[in-house]
């Protein structure tokens, strides 16, 4: 009975649509660019009670640019960038999230004509831009400290942006702003440096691969992460992104997988519309599983029967037909005990 339970459980679609997300798939770290200013990343933050900014990090140096903004529809982030590319030239790709600036065909455009490739992250997954994310929390960060002490907030944003360039970073181990423009950032302490400096960044990169594995490890330890095994072809739910105490975890909507590559995999609904979610957002759809009757079980033991007794049958006819073609051991007689009778019958 407990077996039939479980069964019919893992059987129901509403029972999976209202259970627990999965784990999440093991970290994936992405590899330090090639040169200074060939990725970037970029998001907007919004704090109400002070300001939005657009904020851009450089994949490879780390370094960071904040700039406040008034409105945040395309013309205006393109104007942003634009004068901030002006200064360090453009880069090959950018990485934004699915928000409406970077989501409009404008700034497909924009980047279209100035040779850049646009990279969206999968919806609801702010985790492929983390790097940006990041910088986020030390912004936030940043004003609540400003407010606490009630200090003018964007002299504090100013600040915290300078001196994150201009100090060594946790994971590379040289400052931002080295790194971005193969000098040494000169600060107020003695420095008896005075030699030519040239950057290798050997050490920068063997810096990065390490403290991102160990990053890697800590990350998936912590949230118990293991790979899904949904592909391509498989019927799945999507998590359910409503907010209310009632409503399931999960969609009781069926899609069917028809590309996956890593963790972004692109579904369709029964009407043809595709939607683009991690794999951890996604669940098996419940399949029925074979009943098995008590017809059923008799049938297949009568076939597993009829099975072994052919077996034996056919085992017993190359015995025969191998003792009639070997003389020698068709002669051969199996030995006999000669019987004797108990005494009492003796005469």
């Amino acid at each position: 009975m407990d077996k039939d339970v479980n069964r019919r459980i893992q059987e129901c679609a509403g029972c999976a649509a209202v259970s627990s997300q999965h784990p999440p798939e093991p970290m994936i770290r992405k590899e330090m660019p090639d040169r200074a200013w060939q990725e970037l990343a970029v998001d907007f933050f919004t704090a109400k009670e002070c300001a939005t900014f657009l904020v851009v990090v450089d994949y490879y140096s780390r370094y960071l640019t904040v700039i406040e903004m008034k409105t945040t529809n395309a013309a205006q982030t393109i104007d942003a960038l634009e004068g901030m590319f002006r200064i360090h030239t453009y880069p090959e790709t950018i990485r934004a999230d699915n928000g409406p600036p970077f989501a409009s065909q404008d700034f497909a455009n924009y980047c279209v004509s100035k040779n850049i490739r646009l990279i969206r992250t999968i919806p609801y997954w702010p985790q492929m831009n983390g790097l940006v994310e990041r910088q986020n929390q030390g912004i936030l960060r940043t004003l609540r400290i400003a407010k606490s002490m009630k200090q003018d907030w964007r002299k504090a944003v100013q600040e915290y942006v300078y001196f994150y360039n201009t100090r060594p970073h946790s994971v590379t181990g040289k400052t931002p702003l080295e790194l971005l423009t193969g000098r040494p950032a000169k600060d107020l302490l003695p420095s008896l440096r005075t030699e030519a400096y040239w950057s290798r960044d050997d050490e920068v990169r063997d810096n990065d691969s390490i403290q991102k594995m160990k990053g890697k490890m800590y990350a998936d330890k912590r949230r118990h992460a293991k790979k899904s095994g949904i592909k391509v072809g498989d019927r799945v739910m999507i998590r359910n992104y409503d907010s209310g105490k009632l409503q399931p975890g999960f969609q009781p909507e069926k899609f069917k997988v028809i590309k996956r590559k890593g963790v972004d995999v692109r579904v369709v609904n029964e009407d043809g519309v595709v939607y683009r979610r991690p794999v951890s957002h996604l669940r098996l759809w419940p399949i029925p599983r074979q009943v098995i009757t008590s017809s059923n079980k008799d049938q297949e033991t009568q076939e597993k029967s009829s099975k072994s007794f052919e077996s034996e049958k056919v085992e017993s006819d190359l015995t025969k037909e191998t003792m009639a073609d070997d003389p020698s051991t068709a002669s051969k007689e199996r030995p006999r005990r000669n019987p004797k009778k108990p005494i009492r019958f003796a005469e």
